[in-house]
């Protein structure tokens, strides 16, 4: 097969549209040799699936992903930084494998988003030097078509993208975090940046995480299900991060989630699950906090999850049914009053504050109150029945 001819079956490959996995063995095919492609995490995108292709895949990684101790070898010679800085293929030979390696980045504008490596079973031809630029541009755009992102240059993007989707084990996990050099804090806690409808774009989003990165560099930040979302120490968990933060989003259209501590990158999922509770919260109660924890939240997470199995009006106390009934039917707030006192840790004060009205009305109410259900407001476990009770009603709402 001509050089012309060559080409042309790459470029008709690409034309069809049958994704990377597709285009990646008709490569094979052309330069008659294995190759696999893998992300700047570390991660296999595709590999040539012909049968002898698989026995060599089984051979150079027994356990189905990148080696972090051979990936060090290959650093350690240099090869990986003469691919990084040029769109030129490189020919490599280590020592831990019979065959030698043609390697070549796959490039969008200014940073490669992954490495596409010929395994040289058949001898290398002089033209498939050219050849494997031209491919690595179609896979590129296999991979822009596919809706690839600016965020697939930034090296631990797709890492914690699959920990928080749980697409791979945790033995390959742990390989990906050697070969990219990652160090986690030992105890960290997961930060979600929410935004308004107008910010949700990813050139937004990018432009806004460069300037958050700029002021907090001791972090791992991506974009992800259209929220900033953030990693970071526990030690830098205070008042002076959050500042740091709100200098710049100057705004009040966004929040902030906090997850609880914790000590694995491997948790990651259930930190942003916890993301993932606050503001679904946050949108049913109509809370008006611009930083909320998840410790804050819990109770409100546990009714959620429960209200999917059972009516929560059922755990209710009957107590607030008979004052919702009675503020029906006489056009009073007892309920509203009742629950603004309890939500103010039975402080006179801030709840007539928070309810607009004088102390005297509140007490009024409160007393009311007291004397249509037979209630005691000074009973502690009276107290959080009803708060607890009229929580529940919120959530079920």
């Amino acid at each position: 097969m001509t050089f012309a001819k060559k080409k042309e079956t790459i470029l008709n490959a690409l034309i069809e549209r049958k994704g990377l996995q597709y285009l990646t063995d008709i490569v094979s095919k052309v330069l008659n040799n294995p190759i696999f492609i893998y992300d700047v995490s570390g991660k296999f995108l595709a590999k040539s699936q012909k049968e002898i292709d698989n026995e060599i895949w089984k051979e150079l990684f027994p356990e189905g992903h990148l080696d972090a101790e051979k990936m060090k070898i290959t650093e350690k010679a240099g090869v990986f930084e003469q691919i990084m800085n040029t769109d030129e293929p490189v020919l490599g030979d280590f020592e831990y494998s019979r065959y030698r390696f043609l390697g070549c980045r796959i490039r969008d504008k200014d940073g490669a988003v992954g490495i596409a490596t010929v395994v040289e079973n058949h001898p290398l031809q002089a033209d498939d030097y050219e050849l494997l630029v031209i491919a690595c541009k179609a896979f590129l755009y296999e991979m822009l078509y596919r809706e690839r992102t600016a965020m697939q240059k930034i090296p631990y993007y797709n890492l914690l993208k699959d920990i928080i989707e749980e697409n791979v084990f945790e033995n390959e996990i742990i390989e990906r975090c050697k070969v990219l050099k990652l160090k986690f804090p030992k105890t960290m806690r997961l930060l979600g940046i929410k935004f308004s409808e107008i910010k949700k774009n990813s050139l937004s989003l990018y432009f806004l995480r460069q300037n958050l990165l700029a002021s907090i560099p001791e972090c791992y930040c991506i974009i992800y299900d259209e929220s900033l979302v953030l990693i970071i120490a526990e030690k830098y968990i205070n008042d002076t991060l959050f500042g740091q933060i709100r200098q710049v989003f100057y705004e009040d259209d966004t929040r902030i989630g906090v997850s609880r501590i914790f000590s694995s990158i491997l948790d990651l999922k259930n930190a942003f699950q916890e993301m993932k509770a606050i503001q679904s919260v946050y949108q049913k109660l109509g809370l008006d906090k611009p930083l909320t924890y998840y410790e804050d939240i819990l109770l409100y997470h546990f009714m959620e999850t429960a209200s999917k199995e059972t009516d929560l009006n059922v755990f209710c106390s009957p107590i607030v049914t008979m004052l919702e009934n009675y503020d029906a039917e006489n056009g009073t707030e007892l309920k509203k009053s009742v629950e603004a006192y309890l939500e103010s840790s039975r402080n006179i004060q801030r709840a007539s504050e928070k309810l607009h009205i004088h102390k005297n009305t509140l007490y009024y109410r409160l007393k009311r109150a007291e004397e249509l259900s037979n209630l005691d407001l000074s009973d502690e476990n009276l107290c959080f029945t009803l708060q607890f009770s009229f929580r529940m009603k919120r959530m079920s709402k």
